[in-house]
This record gives C-alpha cells, sequence and structure tokens, in this order.
C-alpha cells in the first residue's frame, strides 16, 4: 500500500504543480481570470469524457496498463509545457494533466479498495489520502520557488523527473500491480443501472461538489493573490498551508471516525470551511491567508477519504472501477463548470463573489451530508 501511495504521491504532485505553473504562466502571457477559468476546465475534459471508461478498463484489464497509461501522458504533458510558452501549449498541457488523472488515479482508487482484506479497505483509503496530503503540499510549493528562481519552463522540466518515476517503477516491477480482477456478473448493465440507486446518486453529487470545492481553491488562490502583488513563492506557501492542513485532518480521521458518524464530521466540518472560504478574499496579508487556508484545509480535508471508501463499498460486484469512474466524471463536470462560472465572475464582480460562491458551495455539502 505504501508504494502505490509513493507513487500517487509522485503523479499527485505534478498534478497540483501544474495548476501552479499553468495559471500564474498565463497571467504572466496576459491571459485574463476568465482565460485562466478556461484552461483549469480543461483539466477536467478528459476525466469527464473517459471516467467512465477508464473505470471499465480497470475493471477488465486490470489496474498496471492505465497506470502506466497515466504515468506517460504526464511526462508528455510536463515536456509540452516546457517545450512551449503560449497559452495554446498551456491548453495541450491541461487536457494531458487531465488525462493522465483519470487513468492513473481511478486505478489507484481501485487497487486500494482491493488490497487486504475488507477490515483494512478503511487504514488503505486514509494512507492513500494521506498521500495526496503530502503531494498538494509538494506540488505547488516545489512550483512557487522553482518558479521564482527558475521561470516557468524549467519549473515543467523539472516536474517531468516526478513523473518519471512511476513510468520507471511500473515498467520494470509489473508484479507490484497484480491485484485479482473481480468477475462481473453476466447480466447485462449500464452506467445509468448505478445513476437510478438513490445512495449511489446522493453519493456522486455530494463527490462533485467537494472536488468542486478543492478545485476552485487550488486554481483561484494563485489568481486572488496574483491580483494583490504576491510573489510564487508567497502563493505556494499558502497553498502549502491548506495542504499542510488536510493532511493533519485526514491523518486524525480514524480517530474521528471512532467517536462520530461520518455524515456528522463532514457536515460540521463543511460549515467551518464555508466560513473560512466566506473570509479569504477579505485578507490582504500573508498571514491571515495562511491562517484561512488552514482552515479550509481542515474543514474540506475529511471529504475525499469518506466518499473514496463508501464509493467502493457501495459499488456493485465487479464494478468498483466504473462506480469510480462515474464519480470522476460528476467530479469533473464540477471541474469544468465552476471555474468557468468562477472566472466569469472574477472578470465581472471582482474576486470575492468567486470564494462567496465556494462557501455557498460548501454549505450546501454539509446539508447533503445531513441527509
Amino acid at each position: 500500500m505504501y508504494v502505490i501511495a509513493f507513487l500517487s504521491i509522485a503523479i499527485h504532485s505534478c498534478y497540483m504543480g501544474s495548476k501552479v505553473v499553468v495559471s500564474l504562466l498565463a497571467l504572466e502571457l496576459g491571459a485574463s481570470q476568465f482565460t485562466v477559468g478556461v484552461l483549469a476546465a480543461f483539466y477536467a475534459i478528459a476525466p469527464l469524457l473517459l471516467g467512465v471508461y477508464s473505470g471499465r478498463l480497470v475493471d477488465r484489464r486490470g489496474v498496471r496498463l492505465p497506470m502506466l497509461l497515466g504515468a506517460c501522458c504526464m511526462v508528455v504533458a510536463m515536456l509540452a509545457g516546457f517545450l512551449s510558452r503560449t497559452l495554446a501549449g498551456l491548453v495541450v498541457v491541461s487536457i494531458l494533466v487531465g488525462t493522465s488523472f483519470v487513468f492513473f488515479n481511478v486505478s489507484v482508487q481501485s487497487v486500494t479498495g482491493g488490497i487486504g482484506r475488507p477490515e483494512h479497505r478503511a487504514r488503505n483509503f486514509s494512507i492513500l489520502a494521506i498521500g495526496y496530503s503530502v503531494s498538494a503540499f509538494i506540488g505547488p510549493m516545489f512550483a512557487g520557488f522553482s518558479i521564482d528562481h527558475n521561470g516557468h519552463t524549467m519549473t515543467f522540466l523539472y516536474l517531468v523527473f516526478f513523473a518519471l518515476l512511476p513510468v520507471v517503477l511500473l515498467a520494470a516491477r509489473p508484479q507490484l500491480m497484480l491485484v485479482p480482477i473481480v468477475p462481473q456478473s453476466e447480466e447485462k448493465h449500464s452506467t445509468l443501472d448505478l445513476l437510478r440507486d438513490a445512495p449511489l446518486r446522493n453519493l456522486i453529487i455530494t463527490s462533485g461538489l467537494c472536488v468542486a470545492s478543492a478545485e476552485l481553491f487550488a486554481f483561484y488562490v494563485p489568481v486572488f493573490s496574483y491580483s494583490i502583488g504576491l510573489s510564487a513563492s508567497t502563493i505556494g506557501v499558502i497553498l502549502g498551508a491548506y495542504a499542510v492542513a488536510v493532511f493533519v485532518t485526514r491523518f486524525m480521521l480514524p480517530v474521528m471516525t471512532r467517536h462520530w458518524r461520518a455524515d456528522q464530521i463532514m457536515s460540521t466540518l463543511m460549515l467551518i470551511a464555508a466560513v473560512a472560504f466566506a473570509v479569504f478574499p477579505l485578507m490582504r496579508s500573508i498571514y491571515p491567508l495562511i491562517a484561512m487556508a488552514l482552515v479550509i484545509g481542515f474543514g474540506v480535508g475529511c471529504a475525499q477519504p469518506l466518499l473514496m471508501a463508501l464509493s467502493y463499498e457501495k459499488a456493485p460486484r465487479g464494478r468498483t472501477g466504473e462506480m469510480t469512474g462515474l464519480r470522476f466524471t460528476a467530479n469533473n463536470i464540477a471541474r469544468v463548470t465552476i471555474p468557468l462560472v468562477s472566472g466569469a465572475l472574477g472578470v465581472l464582480l471582482g474576486a470575492a463573489p468567486v470564494f462567496w460562491l465556494n462557501a455557498v458551495n460548501l454549505t450546501a455539502i454539509s446539508w447533503l451530508s445531513r441527509r
């Protein structure tokens, strides 16, 4: 399980770091906030279109092939960013990173649920979620400081080496990902069957809203911070503080679930994060922004581990990959719409309404969790 977490950290660090480089380089090239929102939406195109397909591929062929495909796509994406300092090149980077993300992460979440006995599942997803937290800290911090010292294009080149680690390990050690494929039932089924199941449908909707919140923070905080004159390294520190808080929350999650139900945890922490999002655009100095980033991280950090475990447990036999892929599709509907709406709001009304919209989103998640 720790090897899987390590591979995930390498790819996810590229994913998170590339968002900082793409948004700041786009602004450097003269792009508007709306254009940055469009670039953010391009990250979600491939996961939106390929989410269910990637899940079915995992169910039928196992996890190694999609993971290797995803890692190779990430290498190509970072090289594309290094070779092209244009907005068109950033579009290519965004689409390729999204393609890498869907194939690699659907596979990772499927293999995580299949390792060990059912009683190990919560621990496994907690380890994976902690890995995501580590990479959410490493990626933006590395990207921010690298941009200040080496420039945008060289940062893309350095990120190539993160992505090469999984490529080498997966190619050289195929036995690492040998997890039995659970046979599906012989009955014909459709992805719509999963959506007709009310508990699964509510879980998918909640997952999409949670991801929208995290994605907006990752992409819009650089835009907002740039607009008030903060440096790239300072922006990286703010995003790093958020990642540290997410890490601490996920580390504490097993203890929290022994004392409170999952719905109680999510509903309470989402409301706390909503308040912090509402206050965030009113701050102008580094330390209050770091404090709000920490509060937001504490609030939203619990969501994905709980949702990943529930998704695996509630999926029909032999369709865990498809269920994960469908959840990724919902997540990326949010990834497409939220950046576009946020970018348009930022241009028309300024930064504050963007953060307030996300506060409303988190309040809705809290309400859904209580239900």
